[in-house]
């Protein structure tokens, strides 16, 4: 009876231990975040240790020796895609996050057991990667320890930060997202050839917003304004690169165009801004504005080009002069003078008076002339004859789809054809001199279109 008696009275003590008992958070609150960088999630669940008035570093965390990198259990951070990790590669998956701290460097270590309390049985045998970062310090203290991804940028890279007191420690990360844009963009336009507007206005966007090669990037914007005439957004993506090349004539022209369909699309704040820069650039250059102004913009009908002039006609005829010229010295075999004259023919091309065409030759000149441009410029970048003549045919084959669809009346322009090669060029006569192989074989070719 006694015995049972001292059971109960046992058993109520308890009870009234347990009541009396009070609830309160644990002193290290558990986090848990999860965000995109690129295509990859990085995930990082981690306990929250407080100052408290202690001394961290050096202190509660000891300098030389393996850290949680938190407190309580071990601290996770978990990759949805394989990415790199303060500069190495890190395949996808879960690891734990130790550090072993100095004052001058930090060991950042990712080990392959997630399952440990702290570091207590730590392995460094599991360890997967170990970089060393040098700590920052910071001006104000931090009371709780705190891991976040900062510093993101367009190339989708980023810090995974560790700070505390007044100690940060980033850890540089970068998905691969940029290498899987890029062979997206080389499978579908350069290997498969797609046409799709879409997929050229969003690759000139993305080659622009990297620092790429911003002449592709006008090519392709070009090409989808070539493809939907009408579109705001195509034409304002050219007029932006045209800026950025600081190409202005260009960009005049160009911003011309924004504007006239920016204000039928009642994008009136785009307008005027483009507006504003017309109005500066042709200052900068010395032009006298043409007289359609802002009071032309605010209209909302669409004001047809005037149709195809002397002026204009002379601006084609310069460029085919010059390149007549480079064609000629590639046949005497001379490639110092197809250097030079290569060079003039950008000149010429860029001073062709775009204002004096039609929408449907502007068109057709936006999408064209900067591969012609290009296709130039291969040319006049060297001296290797050699080089030369495999940038022609291509030069050959953009300057007479545009000198055909403009439609202005010239000279005869001869397109003629070499079987050996397999290959085009342009000529001021009927006569065959071949640029492919001078001299080798002088009148190998023949006439195989002409336009009057």
């Amino acid at each position: 009876m006694k015995k049972t008696l001292f059971i109960i009275h046992f058993s109520l003590f308890i009870l009234h231990l347990a009541q009396a008992q009070l609830s309160t958070p644990p002193p290290s609150p558990d986090a848990e975040w999860k965000q995109r960088l690129g295509f990859t999630h990085v995930s990082v669940a981690y306990d929250r240790p407080l100052m408290r008035g202690r001394e961290i570093f050096g202190k509660l965390v000891p300098w030389g020796e393996v850290w949680r990198t938190g407190a309580g259990d071990c601290t996770n951070i978990k990759f949805s895609e394989d990415m790199e990790f303060g500069g190495q590669k890190v395949k996808k998956g879960n690891y734990a996050l130790f550090t072993i701290p100095t004052p001058t460097e930090w060991t950042v270590i990712l080990n392959a057991d997630t399952a440990q309390h702290g570091a207590f049985n730590y392995d460094a045998k599991k360890d997967v990667l170990r970089i060393k970062i040098k700590p920052e310090s910071i001006p104000n203290s931090q009371e709780s320890f705190t891991i976040e991804l900062t510093d993101i940028k367009q190339d989708y890279s980023g810090n995974l930060a560790l700070t505390w007191d007044k100690t940060t420690v980033k850890v540089p990360l970068k998905s691969y997202a940029d290498e899987r844009i890029m062979a997206e963009i080389q499978e579908k336009i350069f290997v498969k050839k797609t046409e799709d507007v879409k997929l050229f206005y969003n690759a000139s966007i993305y080659y622009m917003n990297t620092n790429r090669d911003l002449k592709q990037a006008l090519t392709w914007s070009q090409k989808a304004e070539a493809m939907d005439k009408e579109n705001f957004y195509y034409v304002n993506q050219s007029t932006k690169i045209l800026e950025k090349l600081q190409d202005y004539p260009a960009a005049i022209e160009s911003a011309k165009r924004a504007v006239e369909i920016g204000t039928k699309k009642g994008m009136k704040t785009t307008s005027a801004n483009w507006q504003k820069k017309i109005e500066m650039w042709e200052k900068n250059l010395g032009i006298v504005p043409t007289p359609q102004a802002a009071s032309a913009i605010a209209t909302t009908e669409t004001v047809a080009k005037p149709q195809a002039d002397n002026e204009l006609q002379t601006g084609i005829s310069k460029m085919l002069k010059s390149y007549y010229a480079v064609k000629n010295a590639l046949v005497a075999d001379d490639s110092k003078t197809a250097n030079a004259q290569a060079t003039e023919l950008v000149k010429a091309l860029a001073a062709v008076p775009m204002a004096k065409m039609t929408t449907e030759q502007y068109t057709l000149f936006m999408g064209l002339s900067a591969k012609i441009k290009t296709d130039a410029e291969h040319i006049g970048e060297t001296k290797d004859i050699k080089h030369q003549r495999e940038n022609f045919n291509d030069l050959s084959n953009n300057l007479f789809e545009l000198v055909k669809g403009l439609k202005i009346k010239q000279s005869p322009v001869y397109q003629q054809y070499c079987p050996m090669k397999k290959a085009y060029w342009l000529s001021e006569n009927a006569d065959i001199k071949n640029p492919y192989y001078g001299k080798m074989m002088l009148t190998c070719g023949k006439v195989t279109e002409t336009l009057n």
